[in-house]
């Protein structure tokens, strides 16, 4: 199914941007209000998980030709998993934080790395669609 397709790599993207915003922060400054509306709003970050969820299933059962019926893209599937669970738990987490003590949970290096591996699943995933990444 060429739509899950499109989608994961549009969800690859993003988590790709949220990733990175904090290291590139001047070149990202649009990714900084969606960032805001996921840390603000826990329905928001809600559906962000549930998309993920949906097109890490989607993927996997209707992968695009000549992948495999039922594993499809692995690598890409768990990612967008890994992804929507990491953005819940460190974004719920500092959504009910006190103001007035804001404390980092993850490193930037960190964040930083993680971004650069969801940028190359997903320039690979796009760039070579026939190759299943397993």
């Amino acid at each position: 199914m060429i739509q899950a397709y499109c989608l994961s790599v549009i969800y690859l993207i993003v988590s790709a941007l949220l990733f990175l915003v904090d290291s590139y922060r001047r070149a990202l400054s649009p990714v900084i209000l969606l960032k805001g509306l996921l840390i603000e709003r826990r329905s928001a970050l809600r559906i962000f998980m549930i998309a993920g969820l949906l097109i890490a299933l989607l993927i996997v059962l209707f992968p695009v030709s000549p992948g495999p019926v039922i594993l499809g893209d692995f690598i890409p599937a768990f990612w967008i998993i890994y992804s929507a669970f990491f953005f819940y738990i460190n974004y719920s987490a500092k959504s009910s934080e006190d103001e007035k003590a804001p404390t980092e949970i993850v490193s930037t290096k960190r964040m930083r790395t993680l971004g650069m591996i969801t940028s190359a699943i997903a320039v690979i995933h796009f760039a070579f669609p026939s190759i299943v990444l397993l």
